[in-house]
């Protein structure tokens, strides 16, 4: 098994940089299973859709004028969700750096291949 580390840097903002490639999206509902606060005020949300467990992450920015509403647990919430990794064919330890927080996929303990940022949110909060 080869382990592989791809490390992707975003500057300190909310919105997703115009110049990332992006693979993949997905408009759809979906279910919020947990979130967790991690440090530098990243937030890594698991959200369901059907029977898919979905590893979003988002940074707070501090700003309160555009919080709407809170996710917790079983809320359900519209959102777009865009894919950092893609489609990849075969199970591999990937990382990305977001705001100097290092997320890696969880593919052996919860079979997720693909990280995913929202642009409707804002740390733990619906934007829009």
């Amino acid at each position: 098994m080869f382990v592989f580390f791809l490390f992707l840097s975003f500057p300190a903002m909310a919105e997703i940089p115009d110049s990332l490639f992006t693979v993949n999206k997905v408009n759809s509902c979906f279910t919020v299973k947990s979130v967790k606060k991690k440090k530098n005020d990243v937030y890594v949300i698991y959200a369901l859709k059907n029977d898919s467990i979905y590893k979003i992450v988002s940074y707070y920015d501090g700003n309160k004028g555009d919080r709407k509403k809170k996710l917790a647990r079983g809320m359900q919430f519209q959102a777009t969700l865009i894919s950092q990794f893609g489609n990849i064919i075969s199970p591999c330890n990937l990382m990305l750096d977001f705001h100097g927080v290092a997320i890696g996929l969880e593919y052996k303990k919860r079979h997720i291949l693909d990280l995913w940022l929202c642009e409707e949110l804002n740390g733990p909060y619906l934007t829009k």
